[in-house]
């Protein structure tokens, strides 16, 4: 028995029964507006994102480490010759270049999976994506921002934000052991494990721990203005009101619209 693919692939149709929303993307569509063009999306998953980019017209490119959640993305590409998908280590693989537009949206941000320094896997990231824009293309990033992230990365206690059955007849549940955010180094660091059952009734743990560091706004800014960026529009929490400076405290999520120079 293969565990490694048994829990991988349970993740990733987990994943994508599980994360489902679609007003993110219906935001997205209508900040890149209806003309085609082509994108780059960054941690595209089994397409969430690049397959309605794709079914509105635009050419789309997607691009993930995880060879399980591309596999759902390729099936859908199948009817759809306007959609690509490709798998890349997003920080230490090349990108290619020539695009109107890249896509880092699905708070891929800050679950960037890499053996970099994670903030400098932050700032590589959004370097990469004006290297990979013509000249007057535009950066659409989508991620989590708090006033207070001790107040909402700080976890006590046992919780499960994943359970299910897969494709395949397996079951299992994510089961996580809380989080501890520090203010000083920004990093949020946590532990959990999978519970999986096989179709056959085998039982066995996944143990992982994992840390994430969370950007202020100013980082951002800064990264975007050493990149070439200049910021054209931002919104707060899908909607069309700004981002304040500093950030206000009803602020979950920051979606930043720049050109590059």
């Amino acid at each position: 028995m293969n565990r490694d693919f048994i829990a991988k692939h349970w993740y990733a149709s987990i994943y994508e029964q599980m994360e489902n929303q679609t007003y993110d993307v219906e935001f997205l569509l209508r900040v890149l507006g209806p003309k085609p063009i082509n994108i780059l999306e960054i941690g595209c998953g089994g397409g969430r994102i690049a397959v309605p980019l794709a079914e509105a017209g635009h050419f789309v490119t997607g691009l993930d480490a995880d060879e399980y959640a591309l596999l759902r993305c390729y099936r859908q590409a199948r009817n759809l010759p306007n959609l690509r998908c490709g798998q890349a280590n997003v920080i230490q693989d090349e990108w290619a270049t020539g695009y109107d537009a890249v896509v880092i949206a699905g708070n891929f941000l800050i679950n960037i999976e890499s053996n970099v320094d994670y903030r400098l896997a932050q700032q590589t990231l959004i370097q990469k994506a004006a290297g990979a824009l013509l000249p007057g293309g535009h950066l659409y990033l989508d991620f989590d921002l708090s006033p207070n992230p001790s107040a909402v990365f700080n976890e006590i206690g046992e919780s499960s934000y994943f359970s299910g059955t897969d494709d395949l007849g397996t079951f299992g549940k994510t089961v996580s052991y809380g989080s501890v955010y520090d203010p000083v180094t920004q990093i949020c660091a946590g532990a959990e494990h999978w519970e999986i059952t096989t179709n056959s009734g085998d039982s066995f743990f996944v143990p992982d721990k994992w840390y994430k560091h969370i950007p202020t706004q100013r980082e951002v800014y800064g990264w975007l203005g050493e990149a070439g960026f200049s910021i054209e529009r931002t919104y707060l929490n899908y909607t069309d009101e700004p981002l304040t400076e500093p950030i206000a405290p009803e602020t979950w999520r920051a979606t930043i619209w720049a050109q590059k120079g």
